[in-house]
């Protein structure tokens, strides 16, 4: 029996214009799996800055169906200069690194919920949400702050047992159960890593780190956010992008297993075989509980690809998605399939949008207000 993504391979390198969602794993390998499907068509919401401090940001909503663009959606004052992006639930969190603030807005029409400070210097990163609190990394602290909705308390938590200097830039954080997994680079003051990239375990009950529990991972400078696996053979899993020093040859897309015994599971794919460094990760399970996972890579400058790789399998698509006269910087799965990516190419920056045979609908990229380049700026449900 052949693999799916072989048979996917296959074609591309035959010449084949078809380079979709790789056919069933079973023996009948004509039988297509489409995505899970959601009703009615979803949105793309995604925010962008010009990275002044001081200046407005914007956030703009992408209609899959249609491919039209609202612009500017968010209250005033809700998106800074230098904004990234989480949905949990009927919420958006719009973290504001150059502002020092949390946004909260509704999902459903971008109203303001509430706005909380993270205090001054902090360059919050990343958040998790348990609750009413809110669990937020800051490159400007010993580790992570906690937040409570209706408070401006702001309780730190320190994880600088190996940095020297107090302050391990903590990148990204996750909540499982009854902990937070939090990934910390440990920059020097010339933002060169001392250590290779950690892995830090919360216990919610204590607020306090399980030293037991951490985890080394294999490369420095965990870069990206930690995502999950939503299903498959890896299904709740945790991926985080380690990108050393930028070069393309050291890191990698690392994976670990949390629960009672976290275990970390090594590299998925390569930067040395992606051609690059990973800015974003995402998942899409399809219908026979297979994962692909999309990656946006930055690779040569000013080069960066859509690529995709096959959980089940464990190999990397050989070819990517995106043509080379596109330079995409962030890359989403949608509920029905679809893949919407920002474009950075200079003069067409934008969004575009691929469908659930990752084939590319647009033909130029649609002009979200501002140039998008944040690394997780775009929720799309």
């Amino acid at each position: 029996m052949r693999s799916a993504l072989l048979v996917a391979l296959a074609l591309v390198a035959c010449g084949d214009n078809r380079r979709g969602i790789p056919t069933s794993s079973g023996d009948d390998d004509t039988m297509a799996d489409a995505p899970v499907i959601q009703s009615g068509p979803p949105r793309a919401v995604a925010v962008a800055g010009d990275f002044t401090p001081g200046d407005p940001g914007v956030m703009s909503v992408l209609d899959v169906d249609t491919m039209a663009v609202l612009q500017n959606v968010a209250p005033a004052g809700a998106v800074d200069s230098d904004p990234i992006l989480r949905k949990f639930g009927d919420e958006l969190f719009v973290i504001n690194r150059s502002d020092n603030n949390i946004t909260i807005l509704k999902a459903s029409d971008y109203s303001l919920v509430e706005q909380i400070g993270t205090g001054a210097g902090s360059n919050p990163q990343d958040v998790a949400v348990v609750g009413n609190n809110l669990f937020v990394p800051v490159y400007g602290g010993s580790g992570i702050v906690e937040l409570t909705r209706g408070s401006t308390t702001i309780t730190p938590i320190a994880l600088s047992m190996d940095d020297p200097d107090g302050k391990p830039n903590c990148a990204s954080i996750y909540h499982v159960d009854n902990e937070l997994y939090v990934a910390c680079q440990n920059l020097d003051g010339s933002f060169v890593p001392r250590t290779m990239g950690k892995i830090y375990v919360i216990d919610l009950a204590t607020l306090t780190v399980n030293t037991a529990k951490t985890m080394t991972l294999t490369y420095q400078n965990p870069f990206s956010l930690i995502e999950r696996v939503p299903g498959g053979a890896m299904s709740g899993d945790l991926v985080v992008a380690t990108v050393g020093d930028f070069s393309g040859a050291t890191g990698c897309a690392e994976r670990f297993t949390p629960g009672s015994t976290p275990t970390y599971q090594g590299c998925l794919a390569q930067d040395t075989d992606l051609g690059g460094y990973v800015n974003r990760i995402d998942f899409l399970t399809l219908q026979n509980n297979d994962t692909l996972m999309w990656l946006a890579v930055a690779e040569a400058f000013p080069n960066a690809a859509l690529r995709g790789y096959d959980l089940g399998t464990q190999l990397l698509w050989t070819d990517p998605l995106s043509p080379s006269t596109e330079e995409i910087i962030e890359a989403v799965a949608c509920p029905d399939g679809s893949i919407v990516v920002s474009d950075g190419t200079t003069g067409s920056t934008g969004l575009r949008l691929y469908n659930s045979g990752a084939v590319e609908q647009t033909t130029s990229a649609l002009s979200m207000g501002i140039a998008h380049v944040s690394g997780h700026g775009i929720a799309c449900y």
